[in-house]
Order: structure tokens, then C-alpha cells, then sequence
């Protein structure tokens, strides 16, 4: 199973000297590693809303926009929800995060490697926990909404807050998740745009098609799943009522990983401010 990691310290000769018995402790559980290390925060954030990511790895003293400390805040209220470990040579400075024990780890720099192993024990039983599973995907899938009910807001400018408290939560089943993309896709193709911006649209790719087979399609089947216990093995597995899934780690995190693409598509489509053409 891929873990993907963002490793934020710009201390490179300290990365280099540790990192071989960071890796060992992070694929004591049989996790294949896809690292990106960084040297400041501001790099460090786009990458992360690039595509989903499993663990970040922060230091507290960094250059550019924030500290560590800070720049955890600021992930926490754009949405990432990603386990972090945010450490320090100085142990004091460990006090300004408050560690959740589930998805935020505080660690001194010398115990970094005890850590990250009790980190991957921990990720590994989540990830091979149908449950737990199921539970992070539908999360991530009505983040994705959220952002789609920001895209459609914008459309309306001054109104945004009126449509969006009287016609999207008040529409229940009538504006649903296939309503929201139906009427996006339809704003995109709206008269007032250019040559250009339409193909800047068709570069960022928000298809019908492909939203209904890797999204509308993963969510149903995943809304309408039930755990079963399994005769032959004892465990307790996922089962889902409108079409047979294997619902494995693979499938978890090919599943994560479409949501994330449709979500730097919804961020790409909001940076176009489309609303100053479609309602100037």
C-alpha cells in the first residue's frame, strides 16, 4: 500500500542523516513510501492540495509564510485533514500543538523514528479497517461538495448567501450531488465566455462522464454500504447493497485519490472567476 508523505524541514543535512531510519519505520508495516521533502511551508502547500496526502512531516522552525505551528492551523481551516507529526529539537516548543492522539503527533527530534513507528502501527490498522474507511471517504466526498456549493454560490455574487441557505439546503434530494455538477457543467458552457477561457476550462477537465464513474458512482455505492461478517476469515468486511465492490486498500485509496483530482478541478475552475462574466 502507497503512503504518500510531505516532509517539511530546511535542515537538509539532518533530513539526510535520518532519513533511511525514517523509512524503516515508516515500512515496518509493509507501506511502500512516495516522499516529497520541502524547505519552507509555501512550497509545501501546494503540493499538498496537489492530491491526497497520508502523513506530513513539519518541523517548527521554518522559512516562509508560517512556523510549523501556524501552518498546521492554517491546513486544518483549508480542509486537509491529513495525519501530521510536527516535532522539534526543542521540546517547549512541542506545547504550542496540541496533539489529538489520532491524526496529529507531537514528537522531540530525537525520538522521531519511535514515533513515526507507533504512527505507522496506527495508520495501518485504519487502513485495513473497513470502517474507518468508509467513514474517511464519505468525508472527503462532501468536502468535494462543499467546494462545488462555493463554485455555484459565486455565480451569483450578492446573493450567493441567500441561494445557498434557500435553494441548496433547503432543496434536499431536488439539488442534489449530480444537480450541483449538472448545473456547473452548464455554467461552463455559458455564452459569455471567451475562446480562451473555455479552453482553459477543457484543460482543467471537469467531464460529466468521468465525474458520474469516479465520483457520483463510488459515492453511491459507498452510501449504501453495510459491514457483514465473514465465515471464512472472522473479520468483518464491507458489503454494499446496489453493486458488488471489493472493498480493498487499493480500492480506498484509488477512490481518495479521484476525489482530490475533482477537487484541484473545482479550486482551478473557482481561480478562473467565471461569476464576473456569467453574472457582471
Amino acid at each position: 500500500m502507497k503512503l504518500r508523505i510531505i516532509w517539511i524541514d530546511d535542515s537538509t543535512a539532518w533530513v539526510r542523516s535520518v532519513r533511511s531510519d525514517i523509512e524503516d519505520a515508516l515500512t515496518q508495516e509493509g507501506f511502500t513510501l512516495e516522499i516529497l521533502q520541502f524547505q519552507n511551508t509555501d512550497d509545501a502547500y501546494s503540493a499538498i492540495f496537489e492530491s491526497y496526502v497520508d502523513l506530513i512531516l513539519v518541523d517548527c522552525n521554518l522559512p516562509g509564510q508560517d512556523n510549523g505551528d501556524q501552518f498546521i492551523v492554517r491546513l486544518r481551516r483549508n480542509r486537509c485533514f491529513a495525519n501530521i507529526v510536527y516535532y522539534s529539537q526543542d521540546v517547549a516548543n512541542l506545547a504550542s500543538v496540541r496533539a489529538d492522539k489520532y491524526f496529529q503527533h507531537t514528537s522531540p527530534r530525537d525520538d522521531i523514528t519511535d514515533t513515526l513507528g507507533l504512527v505507522s502501527e496506527q495508520m495501518y490498522r485504519k487502513y485495513h479497517h473497513p470502517a474507518f474507511m468508509r467513514g474517511m471517504l464519505l468525508s472527503e466526498f462532501i468536502d468535494l461538495e462543499n467546494l462545488m456549493e462555493e463554485l455555484i454560490a459565486k455565480f451569483f455574487r450578492n446573493q450567493a448567501a441567500f441561494f445557498k441557505e434557500n435553494i441548496i439546503y433547503k432543496g434536499g434530494e431536488s439539488y442534489s450531488f449530480a444537480t450541483k455538477q449538472k448545473f456547473i457543467s452548464r455554467m461552463l458552457k455559458h455564452e459569455n465566455l471567451s475562446a480562451a477561457q473555455k479552453s482553459q476550462i477543457q484543460e482543467i477537465g471537469f467531464s460529466s462522464s468521468s465525474f458520474s464513474t469516479k465520483i457520483l458512482e463510488c459515492r453511491n455505492v459507498l452510501a449504501h454500504a453495510f459491514p457483514a461478517y465473514d465465515d471464512l476469515t472472522g473479520t468483518i468486511k464491507l458489503m454494499s447493497s446496489i453493486k458488488e465492490v471489493e472493498f480493498t486498500s487499493d480500492w480506498f485509496h484509488q477512490t481518495r485519490e479521484d476525489i482530490h483530482l475533482f477537487k484541484k478541478k473545482i479550486r482551478n475552475i473557482l481561480s478562473l472567476n467565471l461569476h464576473e462574466l456569467i453574472n457582471p
